[in-house]
């Protein structure tokens, strides 16, 4: 990073100070937005410096250029030039920004306006040149700024075309102070000022007059002017010639401005042009010279629209328009010179250690065989820091053989295509890659590529929804990726521990996640072993292991806290997943209060989290957990949330998990038809797999049962007994043995039934299962109360084989699930009561309430205070916020 794009703009000698203006800013302090836009030339950027100088406001200045599209990169800038004012904000902000894809935007937000709440001193941020942005994503995080930021944090926008952020509410709300060119656009008065006081040019009247006709108070047509007008014999005869509109005064003007100077003056302007920001170092380098500081301090002197960009003049740039037109009139002139002079410049980048804008003069250069080179040593920083922005936009001028023949980037390049979502085009540039590598006659650099180009297969089988093929490739690169590439290692090995997952290889699975889990700690890399130990966590929860689940989630927690060196905001953001596995299984215990409060804890942290199936994965387990808790409704609400965020095609797991569950909330919340379209899209997959075999089967007997196919049920559940138990899938297990009880009870089969809950039972008591008999009702409460009858009077090796204990613990939990229930139901709204819930909901007023639903005012008012009683709120707002949180509305 160039820290010149965080310095305030010096404003020129001659320049004129615009009082009403600075009037209309200091008064847009008291505003939530100072915007200045207008086209180029008007004088944005030394108006608002100078007001910054003349009023000594405290100021964070960030000059944007193209190469901040990615919304990381804007971000951090962003925050490095509000730590020019304070080094105290933003600290823990940047350190996520870091390591992109930990968090999300919009967390590391809230972080940063939290950082600057606590900071008492008032200051201004100041963003330039804001029209080179083009990215939503970027106009979204400046609107969420804008809309929460603190009082105390006053931001100005300065652009050529006014932002997509919500300007007329801001507007109608008077908190925008718009300066537009209109306001910026000198007049007679400020002209004469410009001219001859500060200037001592002795224009007349009629020439100011003149002058103001000609460029309609259009300050960089001005400049150019005055510049023009220095050793003119007869200015006035001069004035009269300038015609046309202000675009084509402009191109005049500096072909009259470069025809004043000298050769060497000229070339210098024109064959710079090709740096978006230069030193007299840097100009020197690419131009054979050693007098261009000197130069570039006379240009400034001279008002030649040179910007400095420090305070110390070494580094600056052109004025926008004017860079453009050397630019284009560069083009024209000397355009076989253009690669040379990119060429030099990218030398000394590189030498300077400025890779990346090394990397981009090269490639402008040409030198595609020597960007390449450069590429090949960044590349694996890209891909690991997730800056695809900048690796997309070195492809931009390279062709799809130079790529190729760059495996590395290659991969990188494969690797972005398949995040955007452009499978079809991914997949065959790497099978392209694939014939490059592997006839690659570097066996060194072919054996080390073709382990991350099967991972990079595996990415695109596991978006595409090929479970088979997802688990050959990430078998192959387990076998191919080199051990001391660990990062891709590690990858390769959770990859390899996902697809035995989903083929149901439970024990292969956490072997794979162990060894991630190693390597991961081996290198000290947090987020990869929050990743393989979560999984891990995950797979024995699966196999019912409850206990060394949580052992495994509380560890690793507890390391969290005691590692000093991992910041509070990390540990939070990291830790999501753990929580709610803990919370999720809690539940499943019993500890049902306990563990939603762990379930939507992790839940909301993960609300911080970029990655949208880590959002998932935590919305899925509170799901399970208000499944678990006996809440259908509020498990079926979020489902269907979590609907909108999971595809089949990007996390085919958690999309066979949602489905499968929301199939189950709707049996049991006897919506059978809207279970059976579910079931019924199912049959229509064509790369169905052990996972989702076994999950969807479950559902498919839970719907038989209800519509009284119990033979059908018993034979679906015995083939999948068998199949769960080779698999040591226990806790699946469970429920397809509680639901053969069922089954064989209500086929009256009792004998048989009592037999297999009590197989259930042995299983699941060590692991202390407890809301998976509750769930199923009735009946199973019926089988364990016969079998607790049955254990007083006999004793056969299947009853002693269950803890009396146990037994009582599932007993008294059904008793204290139907007292719970009793008072849910004294407690619940009437019909009209909902009624009138639903519309406050929807923001209705008292009379609008009434009107909808032909009663009286005081009828409404009686239902409000009901609902508010039942609900244990105070308010309207509390009342509706109460009926979401429980599911009502």
């Amino acid at each position: 990073m160039l820290l010149t794009k965080l310095h305030i703009p010096q404003p020129k000698e001659h320049v004129v100070h615009r009082s009403a203006l600075f009037e209309k800013l200091n008064e847009g302090l008291n505003r939530r937005l100072i915007l200045v836009s207008a086209t180029a030339g008007y004088g944005k950027t030394t108006l608002v410096s100078d007001w910054i100088i003349q009023n000594k406001i405290p100021t964070a200045w960030y000059s944007v250029d193209s190469r901040d599209n990615d919304p990381f990169e804007f971000l951090s800038l962003m925050i490095n030039s509000i730590q020019t004012v304070n080094e105290n904000i933003g600290g823990k902000s940047l350190n996520l920004l870091k390591s992109p894809g930990t968090a999300e935007i919009k967390y590391i937000i809230e972080l940063l306006i939290n950082d600057i709440l606590s900071v008492e001193k008032e200051f201004l941020l100041v963003i330039d040149d804001l029209h080179l942005i083009n990215r939503s994503e970027i106009f979204k995080t400046l609107s969420f700024i804008i809309e929460y930021k603190p009082q105390n944090f006053k931001i100005a926008l300065l652009t050529r075309s006014d932002p997509p952020i919500s300007l007329a509410r801001l507007r109608s709300q008077n908190e925008l102070m718009e300066i537009r060119s209109a306001d910026l656009s000198f007049n007679e008065h400020d002209i004469t000022d410009f001219f001859n006081r500060k200037l001592k040019l002795g224009l007349t009247r009629n020439d100011i007059s003149l002058v103001e006709l000609k460029t309609e108070g259009w300050i960089a047509g001005l400049q150019l002017t005055a510049i023009t007008l220095q050793n003119k014999d007869n200015i006035s005869e001069y004035l009269k010639s300038i015609a046309g509109d202000s675009r084509y005064i402009m191109d005049y003007l500096i072909e009259e401005v470069l025809n004043t100077l000298d050769n060497e003056t000229r070339d210098f302007l024109l064959k710079t042009s090709v740096l978006d920001q230069f030193s007299g170092s840097l100009c020197d380098a690419i131009l054979d010279k050693n007098n261009s500081q000197q130069l570039l301090e006379s240009l400034e002197k001279c008002n030649m629209f040179i910007v400095p960009l420090d305070d110390e003049r070494k580094w600056f740039r052109y004025h926008h328009l004017f860079g453009d037109l050397l630019k284009q009139r560069l083009q024209i002139k000397h355009k076989e010179q253009i690669p040379e002079l990119h060429k030099k410049a990218g030398l000394w980048y590189e030498a300077k250690g400025f890779s990346l804008f090394a990397i981009e003069h090269t490639l402008k250069a040409g030198s595609s065989e020597k960007a390449l080179q450069l590429i090949d040593n960044e590349v694996d920083s890209l891909w690991e820091t997730s800056q695809y922005t900048i690796i997309l936009k070195f492809t931009q001028h390279l062709n799809e053989n130079e790529i190729i023949s760059s495996g590395k980037f290659g991969i990188a390049y494969a690797w972005v295509l398949i995040i955007m979502g452009k499978l079809d085009v991914a997949e065959v540039f790497l099978d392209k890659l694939q014939t490059s590598i592997k006839t690659d006659k570097s066996n060194g650099a072919r054996n080390k590529l073709l382990g991350r180009l099967y991972e990079t297969y595996n990415l695109l089988k596991v978006f595409s929804g090929d479970v088979e093929a997802a688990f050959r490739y990430s078998k192959l690169a387990i076998e191919n990726i080199e051990t001391n590439d660990v990062l891709w290692n590690s990858w390769a090995h959770i990859s390899y521990g996902e697809s035995n997952l989903l083929r149901f290889e439970l024990n292969k699975s956490i072997s794979s996640f162990k060894i991630a889990r190693e390597k991961a700690q081996k290198v000290d890399n947090l987020y990869l072993n929050l990743i393989a130990t979560s999984k891990t966590a995950y797979v024995l929860k699966v196999k019912g292991e409850y206990t060394k689940s949580l052992e495994l989630c509380n560890n690793l927690l507890e390391t969290f806290n005691a590692d000093s060196k991992i910041e509070e905001y990390r540990i939070g953001l990291l830790s999501s997943i753990l929580y709610s596995i803990i919370g999720y299984i809690q539940a499943e215990q019993g500890k049902t209060e306990e563990g939603i409060k762990n379930a939507r804890k992790g839940y909301n942290l993960s609300r911080g989290v970029l990655s949208l199936s880590f959002q998932a994965y935590n919305a899925l387990l509170l799901a399970e957990t208000y499944y678990k808790s006996g809440e259908f409704n509020k498990a079926l609400s979020l489902i269907e949330e979590l609907e909108k965020i999971v595809n089949q095609d990007i996390a085919q797991w958690l999309y066979v998990l949602a489905n499968s569950l929301k199939c189950n909330l709707l049996i049991l919340l006897g919506e059978d038809e809207k279970a059976l379209t579910i079931l019924n899209r199912r049959k229509e997959t064509t790369k169905n797999h052990n996972f989702e075999n076994y999950f969807y089967n479950v559902a498919i007997a839970r719907y038989s049962i209800s519509q009284k196919n119990y033979s059908e049920s018993i034979l679906l559940l015995t083939d999948l007994k068998k199949g769960l138990k080779s698999h040591d899938a226990f806790e699946l297990l469970a429920e397809v043995k509680l639901l053969m009880a069922k089954s064989l009870l209500l086929a009256n089969k009792r004998e048989e039934a009592i037999i297999s809950v009590l197989n259930c039972l042995k299983c699941t008591q060590s692991d202390h299962f407890n809301r998976i008999y509750i769930n199923e009702g009735a009946e199973i409460e019926s089988l364990l109360r016969e079998i607790g009858q049955r254990k007083k009077v006999s004793s056969t090796e299947k009853l002693d084989a269950v803890s009396s204990s146990y037994l009582n613990v599932l007993i008294e939990a059904f008793e204290n699930e139907k007292k719970t229930s009793k008072a849910a139901t004294e407690n619940v709204l009437s019909a009209r009561e909902l009624d009138t819930l639903k519309l406050l909901a929807k923001e209705y007023s008292n009379q609008q309430i009434a009107d909808d639903l032909f009663i009286s005012l005081n009828t409404v008012k009686s239902h409000l205070k009901n609902i508010n009683l039942k609900l244990e709120v105070d308010s309207r707002t509390k009342a509706v916020e109460k009926a979401k949180e429980l599911g009502i509305v």
